[in-house]
């Protein structure tokens, strides 16, 4: 079930609705939990019913070893043992669905196991993991209801693609009561309006575009591919900052509030504030349980840079089982190296070539990161830099993009809104929250502006969000 799906605009209003009656109407809280996680379980398995199991059996494995390290084992040692057996368990389980169909074709190619990856997977798995760790180190005490856990570790607007919230912000929120709140679900609704504005007015256009350069990257020109790639960094920019958005909104309407994933990364001068800026809860993740334990900047400057270099591998690793996501994590961590050894040249630079740069570096890992496989990758880059042919600047017409003129100027009014809407970001850190402070007449403005620019986008028709593949 999308959240760009018919399905969905029924789903929410009848599990907001019921949630609410239960919060007022029931004494017993608990009732509202499993209410969520009835909800939560069927949004999942409407996806396929067995992946319903393996969530459970995520749970079930996150919640037992919490409870073992909280109350039965008291040896440092023993709890030590029981959380690196909880992390081989669900990292393996991660491992196991990523890279199993993999590994056996590396083998036995005529007797590959044919795998399908769970939607969400790598979402909850880390999400899951937080409360294992955080109760190791002591952060958070375990809840001791089940219930509660369950509703945390399934819940529907963060389950399939994030945010990849820690368990000691989300999972208290469950032993909360939520009422409905008329200023928090407009400002909720204002949030949703901006995420589906992402996606359907602005992504799946520019996949259109994206997707006609490269299915012939054989037969166009370097220039054009570097073009549809640019054009990439912003798709996938508004796709997966879409799908966060509309979670946050979804969050919000019922109660909760949720983790900011994007916050304006092509603003940034640097690799390293982009990466703070972008998948936010997926970076801060791999800092706080890979980056810190390995040492991070606190055992010299080498260690320093070998430790980001083994965060980004990973992290390209988790994206997925192909050596163009690896070597675009690697990729992206070399660029942040780089970037540190040429700090006191870089500083001459004005901010405006910093930030050029910067949207650039992470453009050219993109060409990895959006091919098939290695050798398309390899091709699509040989002629960025062999087969430029400056003469196509001129004579590649964006309106020759597979959207026509109507869908081209949509697009670039689309654009353009996503710039103020940004830089009103930016400003306010809230831009939600300051259209909702405005005049009537102008709050209605932009819910008219939002909602016609949908509307005219209809046609394309839903489509799946790049991240539910990871």
């Amino acid at each position: 079930m999308l959240f760009n799906s018919v399905e969905f605009a029924i789903f929410l209003p009848v599990v907001a609705i019921i949630y609410f009656i239960l919060e007022a109407k029931v004494k017993n809280h608990t009732v509202s939990n499993v209410w969520l996680i009835l909800a939560s379980y069927f949004y999942y398995m409407c996806a396929d019913v067995r992946y319903g199991l393996l969530l459970l059996a995520v749970t079930l494995v996150s919640f037992g070893s919490g409870y073992l390290m909280s109350s039965v084992i008291k040896e440092s040692g023993q709890r030590r043992c029981c959380l690196i057996i909880t992390v081989v368990l669900l990292i393996g389980t991660l491992f196991f669905f990523k890279y199993a169909g993999l590994l056996s074709s590396l083998i036995a190619k005529d007797r590959a196991l044919q795998i399908i990856l769970p939607v969400g997977i790598s979402f909850y798995i880390f999400q899951s993991l937080t409360y294992v760790f955080e109760i190791y180190q002591g952060k958070v005490q375990p809840v001791s209801s089940f219930v509660t856990y369950a509703a945390f570790a399934s819940f529907f607007p963060v389950l399939l693609s994030g945010p990849i919230e820690k368990s000691s912000h989300l999972l208290p929120q469950f032993e909360e009561r939520h009422h409905f709140d008329y200023e928090r679900i407009r400002h909720g609704l204002i949030r949703m309006a901006y995420g589906y504005f992402l996606k359907l007015v602005l992504a799946s256009r520019l996949a259109i575009a994206v997707d006609l350069i490269y299915d012939n990257y054989l037969d166009v020109t370097g220039y054009q591919l570097l073009l549809a790639t640019c054009l990439y960094s912003v798709q996938i920019f508004c796709d997966f900052a879409s799908y966060s958005t509309i979670a946050i909104g979804v969050a919000e309407i019922l109660g909760f509030k949720l983790t900011e994933n994007f916050t304006q990364p092509f603003f940034t001068d640097s690799c390293a504030s982009f990466w703070r800026h972008w998948h936010i809860t997926l970076n801060n993740w791999f800092r706080d349980y890979v980056y810190i334990p390995l040492g991070g900047n606190r055992k010299g400057t080498f260690r320093k840079y070998l430790n980001i270099f083994i965060v980004f591998t990973l992290s390209g690793m988790w994206h997925g089982a192909d050596i163009t996501y690896i070597l675009w994590g690697m990729l992206s961590g070399l660029f942040q190296i780089m970037e540190a050894l040429i700090a006191p040249l870089r500083a001459h630079f004005p901010r405006w070539l910093k930030v050029f740069f910067t949207f650039m570096l992470f453009t050219f890992s993109m060409f990895l990161f959006r091919s098939d496989d290695i050798s398309q990758a390899g091709i699509i880059i040989g002629k960025v830099f062999t087969q430029f042919e400056f003469s196509s600047i001129f004579t590649t017409s964006l309106f020759e993009l597979g959207l026509g003129t109507f869908h081209m100027l949509y697009l670039f009014a689309g654009i353009v809104v996503l710039i103020i809407y940004d830089i009103i970001n930016e400003k306010t850190k809230d831009a939600a929250a300051f259209i909702a402070s405005k005049s009537a007449p102008v709050r209605w403005a932009v819910y008219y502006l939002f909602v016609i620019m949908i509307l005219g986008s209809a046609s394309i028709g839903a489509q799946e969000f790049i991240y539910f593949k990871f």
